[in-house]
């Protein structure tokens, strides 16, 4: 999103300045949080000319309360030399109201151009960004944050903004390693004498304008700087911290785009990637962006840098699972695997007579153990079929007498007896049983369970004819 400019506000400027619209100085006046820095204002000639005559403007005003804290914690510095440069650093080139500050960072110049503290073309800048909980904050050197107390107060020729933090004025890059506090670049500048009087080339790189360095700080890098020193010449040691050096451009975190080379100090080029939301250079990982300094940017890394591997990070690894619909597996599209086994030969046969030999062979198992069920069960069938066509003979028990019903039997719900095994059955009924000694009593017929055929081929009456 563009920033809205004071300049697409003119037409607000046009209407208050018809109905009294106040200028800045009078917001000053007027606003009672701001008394203490209109005390301020009025003893500087240069403080109260510049906010005189200011247009297209976005002014940071800390309220009373910061200017107290910030003189109790910094005694007569506001009443000093340090007035006048706050002043200009808090007065903001172009119109910036709450709404146009986002999630990504805006560097925004100042009127600050005092080489001191601002040895950068077009002015030292603020950091303007929404931060985590949505509140727009200003960022000034040392990663101070000050936020907004009373937002958008729109006066003649832009906007005002009272702030609860006096903003901290960048310094030069020494003493940003010392505020930070970077402590493991600090004695990798001690290991590496680069602290050294005779490394002038530290100094010099210190004090032109418009630098972006790349500092290490973390403990791997101060255990690669230790043996570096151990293994390098002064010479050598002199190109590795102009390694870390971009001069000619101050490059903001917002400014490093993803494959982007910056050519160093040195001679060689360093390699920018973009991965996952974070910044490398070559390998090393930005750790901790955007420290404003007097003469440009700091971006703290994790590690050294090696101007003979310019590779950005490993790319990212991810676990992609395909998931197969199990209609869709069959067996024609489902590969047949291959087995080999070293000294043995597979006869030169291919995968598709494997799986064929494999097809037949399992067909034809199917088949004998089809065959091999069916005479089983035959077999079971002849069995009880048999047992079922043996009249019972209780002649057998022991000390028992001979029943008159050692030859019967029950056939289709019938008393049936046997008269002679050589000419068959002869179906006799309950009528004929006084026959076989019942004493003349005449049971009639029983009706009793069906016993189902056996073979067609076994019972025969007495005329000839089948009982099924």
């Amino acid at each position: 999103m563009k920033p809205l400019r004071t300049l697409s506000l003119w037409w607000l400027a046009t209407l208050v300045s018809h109905g009294g619209a106040i200028t800045l100085l009078q917001v000053l006046q007027t606003y009672p949080q701001l008394s203490s820095l209109n005390v301020l204002v009025n003893s500087s000639a240069n403080a109260t000319a510049l906010l005189a005559n200011s247009n297209n403007f976005t002014f940071l005003a800390p309220s009373n309360d910061a200017i107290s804290k910030f003189t109790n914690e910094n005694p007569g510095v506001l009443n000093g030399t340090q007035l006048f440069p706050n002043i200009q650093y808090g007065l903001l080139q172009g119109g910036y109201p709450t709404l146009s500050i986002t999630k990504t960072p805006q560097f925004i110049h100042s009127n600050l151009s005092n080489p001191n503290y601002a040895n950068v073309t077009g002015g030292q800048v603020v950091e303007l960004v929404l931060g985590s909980d949505g509140t727009p904050e200003f960022i000034t050197g040392n990663g101070s944050i000050s936020t907004t107390t009373t937002p958008d107060v729109v006066c003649v020729g832009g906007i005002v903004h009272i702030i609860n933090s006096v903003l901290s004025v960048p310094v030069t890059t020494v003493l940003e390693i010392t505020n930070a506090p970077l402590e493991y670049f600090v004695s990798i500048l001690n290991v590496d004498n680069y602290l050294s009087a005779s490394a002038t080339y530290v100094n010099q790189i210190l004090e032109v304008p418009d630098v972006t360095y790349f500092i290490p700080n973390s403990a791997a890098a101060l255990a690669g700087a230790t043996a570096l020193a151990q293994n390098s010449s002064a010479a050598e040691l002199e190109q590795i911290f102009q390694y870390y050096i971009v001069p000619g451009s101050v490059n903001y975190s917002p400014m490093l785009t993803n494959g982007m080379n910056l050519k160093t100090q040195q001679g060689t080029d360093l390699t920018i990637t973009l991965q996952d939301g974070d910044i490398y250079v070559n390998s090393a990982k930005v750790i901790k962006p955007d420290l404003i300094v007097a003469n440009g940017v700091v971006h703290v890394i994790d590690n050294l840098l090696n101007s003979f591997d310019t590779a950005g990070p490993p790319a990212p690894t991810t676990s992609v699972t395909t998931s197969i619909p199990a209609a869709s597996i069959t067996p024609t599209s489902m590969p047949t695997p291959s087995y080999t086994s070293s000294g043995t030969s597979n006869s030169g046969m291919s995968t598709g007579a494997k799986a064929g030999l494999g097809v037949g062979v399992g067909v034809v198992g199917l088949a004998l153990l089809g065959i091999l069920g069916f005479l089983l069960f035959r077999h079971r069938k002849n069995k009880a079929a048999r047992t079922a066509s043996v009249p019972w003979d209780n002649s057998s028990m022991s000390g028992a007498t001979a029943s008159p019903f050692n030859k019967f039997y029950v056939q289709r719900g019938q008393v049936q007896r046997q008269e002679d095994p050589g000419l068959g059955l002869q179906s006799t009924g309950m009528a004929h049983v006084e026959d076989a000694g019942m004493g003349g009593r005449d049971y009639g017929q029983i009706d009793g369970p069906s016993i189902p055929p056996r073979s067609p081929s076994r019972a025969l009456r007495g005329d000839g004819k089948t009982y099924f």
